[in-house]
């Protein structure tokens, strides 16, 4: 007997609460198009890794992630845990349904339920660069490791992302992410550290530092514009000394891509970097908006690491 065509992986709270009445459509939209599918749904924190990896115990090969950025992210760790089979060979897909949805913005993948799942019906596909970054725990300091697809960030962005943990998220993601700037600007301090990459290293305190595959985070922020998630290299942005006034004022430009024009932007590529900060002082991570941990932080490239679905 074959396996459903698709396997998805449903987080059922995403997009402020929107998962289950989203996937009630999803299915009959499925249906209408005589996909075959079957699912699990998520329960409880990176229920969403174990789904991922007993579905290809199981046998599946094509798996599609119902949700936003986060549950994009556990679905790719499920996917890389597991050692039955080799990443190559899945296929990966996305219905969005969350706040942000910046993955797909830079594949144009579509939000709206009815064409993303048409999109299921096509073979277009991509070899899709994937991330991976070892990290420190805050309290143990035991090394730890994470896989990721979009984008990672330190400094002012794991500042705001860990500012996320404790208020909870409501309305327009880019509204809300407009507000955590104002919130927190005036309450961050550079981050002093050390970025080497390619037998070069820049050592300052850094108000941003920004590396991915693709191009979108933080609810549609654009500080990597020159991230390309084939072509096998890490794509990143290191910000130096950006005044509290100027990040209100330019706020436009963080959405435009513009604002790594700025004089204090440097920006480059590269297959692998490290961050080192002092010890009194570790630089932070976030990668794909979970906050992590802290420095020595690398970042290792596996190239076309898996075939993604898209437009």
């Amino acid at each position: 007997m074959s396996l459903p065509q698709w396997y998805f992986i449903i987080n059922p709270i995403a997009g402020n609460g929107r998962g289950n009445k989203s996937w009630q459509k999803v299915q009959l939209l499925l249906k209408a198009a005589n996909i075959d599918f079957d699912f699990g749904i998520s329960t409880y924190p990176q229920h969403s890794i174990h789904l991922a990896k007993y579905a290809i115990l199981k046998g599946h090969r094509s798996i599609a992630a119902v949700g936003g950025d986060g549950t994009i992210n556990e679905v790719i760790n499920g996917i890389f845990a597991q050692q039955k089979v080799p990443t190559e060979s899945i296929t990966f897909a996305v219905i969005s349904i969350g706040t942000g949805n910046d993955w797909v913005k830079t594949h144009k993948i579509p939000t709206n339920l009815k064409d993303a799942v048409q999109l299921l019906t096509q073979s277009k596909v991509i070899k899709h660069d994937v991330g991976k970054v070892t990290y420190h725990h805050v309290d143990t300091l035991k090394k730890e490791h994470r896989f990721f697809i979009n984008v990672a960030g330190l400094a002012y962005d794991s500042f705001v992302t860990k500012a996320t943990e404790v208020r909870p998220k409501y309305g327009n993601s880019k509204l809300y992410y407009l507000y955590l700037i104002a919130r927190c600007i005036t309450k961050f301090k550079a981050t002093p550290a050390t970025v080497h990459f390619d037998d070069q290293e820049i050592s300052f305190p850094f108000f941003n530092i920004t590396i991915g595959q693709c191009k979108h985070n933080g609810g549609g922020t654009n500080l990597v514009p020159h991230a390309d998630p084939t072509d096998g290299l890490f794509a990143f942005s290191l910000f130096k000394d950006v005044k509290p006034w100027e990040v209100i004022i330019r706020a436009p430009q963080f959405y435009s891509g513009n604002i790594v024009k700025h004089k204090e932007a440097f920006t480059a590529q590269a297959k692998h970097l490290k961050i080192t900060a002092p010890a009194e002082t570790p630089a932070f991570v976030e990668v794909d908006g979970e906050w992590l941990g802290q420095s020595p932080i690398e970042f290792f490239m596996l190239p076309a690491a898996i075939q993604v679905l898209v437009p």
